[in-house]
This record gives structure tokens, C-alpha cells and sequence, in this order.
């Protein structure tokens, strides 16, 4: 079978991590001359880079995990078209997808899994994630482990790492100098997250750690690029700790590279984490990454290699370990220069590849 018609379905409004990766896929697979249509919500910031990509894109209203209209809609293209997989890439698309497929053993369905906390509730175990599901996609091996200990057969579920994208790391002409921008010296270590503004994130965690760590090294600058709905609560935690000076909430950034070159370490506090996209991009600008032992951050991040892991949730160790750095900066750039080498085994042709080959073996 050389040419599949695959259609993808993202449910998110916002723009993270997972629909770059999306996004990302279809433009690979269209090159590599397979047939592919996303449908997501018309007012997604995915629909709009959809368009402006030349991808084949259709919105539906997609309201909810259980909406019976938009799967009944995507049911018939499926049958109209001849569509031979659907690669479900959220939760709700998942739900979406199943009842769309229910009794249509013509199309297989993949669904692509990124978070790494267990399946709790008995419907989803039982239903959601039973046997209508023709391979589940984890985004790292950690995640993997808890699809297995959650009772799915090994044998369904396949490892396929979130590929590093550089495309979006850099722009045409002059680079965006955010440390001008900002007014923060060359001299001044910055240390940066790129992460939504959401509760698994844990900013509150980095929060804790800078306030400890202006205390030894005033000077010291921490970047939070992203947007979320954990904004107030984070803006209110800063606050409440006079930190308005040493910690910027720099929002969406859309020039996410300038982040990246403006810094000096990239943190991540984390309390799960499927992989994270953030830090490959982080190990192509050649820095060393301080993070939890959240999901599969460890899978990127090796301890003393490439950077520095902490358990999850303790802000005192991670102070240790970002002071660590701050403090010895032949060992910022050692890790750094390692971090850039973990990339030749997280190219984003390699994640294409990987999933080409599970769609196709599903008709072998």
C-alpha cells in the first residue's frame, strides 16, 4: 500500500507543544505523497496555520468529548472519502473518533497519547481505550509503561518520541534580541521555561525555587513564555513574593527562538509530562536543562549529562541545582554542548518515519 488517506483529528483551541507536532506530521506525510485531511475547530490557532500551511483542513464543531453531530459528520466523510486511518491526537478526538468509527471496520483508528498519568475511571478503561482502538501512539516510554500498567497489551501500543521541529526556531533576517528588548545585560544569567500556563506545568514550583535563588544571586532574571489558565494565579504567587523584578511573564511568544537565545539555563518544573517538546528546542540552543523526573523527561534529559534532574516538586533541590550552574559556568556550557548531541536521536524525520510504519503495518 503506498498511497494512505489518513485523516487527523486535534480538538485544542490553543497552541502547544502537541499541534506543532500535528501540524508538523501532515506536512511530512503530504510529502511523502500521502493523502491527508485535519479536522479541528474553525476558531483553533491550528486551523489557521492549517490553511496558511496549503493542508487540507476541515472544522467541525467538535463541542465536547461525546459530540455525537461532529461525529456523525466525520463518519460520513470517512465513508465518502475512503478513509483508511483516523490518528486521533487529543482526548476528546479520541472519544470523537470512536464513535465516528463504531462498526466501520474499513478504517483503523491510532490514537496518540502525550500525558503520563494512569486511566482511572472504569468507562474509559473498559470502552475508550478497549480493543476499538487499533494502536495507541506514546510519546515516550514512560507513558508507554502506564498504557501497559493500565491493562492495554503491549502489543498495541508503540513508542514514537515528539521530533524536534527547528523551523519555528528561527526567523528570516535579523534575530529578535529579547534581552535588548527587556533591558537585562549581557552579563546577567537568565534562566527561561517555555511551558503553558497550566496546573501540571507547576510553575508555582519554579516560583518557590527563583525566590530562593534571588536570595543568593539577586541578579538573576527568570523568563516564563506562555499563556494559560493558571495566568492570575501565577501573576498573584509573584506577587505575593515581590519577585515582579526578577521573574517576567513574557506571554505568547511567537519568535519562541528569542527565548531560547536570550538564555543562559532552561527549567522546567513540571509534574507530569509525557516528554516535552520545550526541551529539544532547548538542546538545539545548546543549553543545559534543570527539570523534575516528571513522565518522560528523563528520556531527554540524563542526569549530569545534558543537565540536571530533580524529583518533582522540590523547590529547595532545585534551587541547589540551578545555583549549580549559575555558579560554574564551564558546566552550564559542557552540559549545553551535550544537549545539542541528544538531538540526532530526536529528529523529527525519525517521529515521520515511526508513524508511517504503524500505519502501514495495520494493514499487513
Amino acid at each position: 500500500m503506498s498511497e494512505l488517506k489518513i485523516a487527523h483529528i486535534d480538538t485544542a483551541l490553543s497552541w502547544r507543544g502537541g499541534e506543532r507536532q500535528v501540524l508538523e506530521l501532515i506536512k511530512e506525510l503530504n510529502a511523502r505523497n500521502q493523502k491527508n485531511v485535519l479536522f479541528c475547530k474553525q476558531n483553533s490557532i491550528i486551523f489557521k496555520r492549517a490553511q496558511d500551511a496549503g493542508i487540507h483542513v476541515i472544522h467541525l464543531p467538535l463541542r465536547g468529548e461525546w459530540d455525537v453531530v461532529s461525529a456523525l459528520k466525520l463518519r460520513t466523510y470517512i465513508k465518502r472519502e475512503k478513509i483508511k486511518i483516523v490518528h486521533a491526537h487529543t482526548s476528546h478526538a479520541h472519544s470523537v473518533a470512536l464513535m465516528a468509527l463504531w462498526h466501520l471496520d474499513s478504517c483503523k483508528l491510532v490514537v496518540s497519547r502525550r500525558v503520563d498519568f494512569h486511566i482511572n475511571n472504569y468507562f474509559s478503561r473498559r470502552f475508550k481505550y478497549g480493543l476499538s482502538v487499533d494502536k495507541f501512539i506514546a510519546v515516550s516510554d514512560a507513558v508507554k509503561r502506564i498504557l501497559v500498567e493500565d491493562g492495554i497489551d503491549p502489543k498495541r501500543v508503540e513508542t514514537v518520541r515528539s521530533g524536534f521541529v527547528q523551523e519555528k526556531l528561527l526567523t528570516n533576517g535579523e534575530c529578535r534580541d529579547l534581552r535588548a528588548e527587556l533591558g537585562i545585560s549581557e552579563k546577567t544569567i537568565v534562566i527561561s521555561t517555555v511551558a503553558a500556563l497550566a496546573p501540571h506545568k507547576a510553575h508555582y514550583v519554579l516560583i518557590k525555587t527563583a525566590n530562593q535563588v534571588v536570595k543568593k544571586h539577586p541578579n538573576v532574571k527568570f523568563l516564563f513564555a506562555g499563556e494559560g489558565e493558571m495566568k492570575s494565579v501565577i501573576k498573584k504567587n509573584i506577587s505575593n513574593l515581590g519577585l515582579e523584578k526578577s521573574i517576567i511573564l513574557l506571554g505568547f511568544i511567537e519568535d519562541i527562538g528569542a527565548v531560547y537565545r536570550a538564555s543562559d539555563i532552561f527549567a522546567l518544573s513540571s509534574e507530569e509530562e509525557g516528554l516535552c517538546s520545550s526541551i529539544l528546542d532547548a538542546m538545539y540552543f545548546s543549553l543545559p536543562i534543570v527539570a523534575t523526573s516528571a513522565g518522560g523527561i528523563p528520556e531527554l534529559v540524563k542526569d549530569e549529562v545534558n543537565g540536571l534532574i530533580v524529583p518533582v516538586g522540590d523547590y529547595m533541590l532545585f534551587n541547589e541545582k540551578l545555583n549549580y550552574l549559575i555558579e560554574y559556568p564551564e558546566r552550564r556550557k559542557k552540559m549545553g554542548s551535550r544537549s545539542l548531541e541528544f538531538l540526532e536521536k530526536n529528529k523529527f524525520e525519525q517521529t515521520v518515519e515511526k508513524t508511517l510504519q504503524i500505519y502501514k503495518s495495520l494493514f499487513e
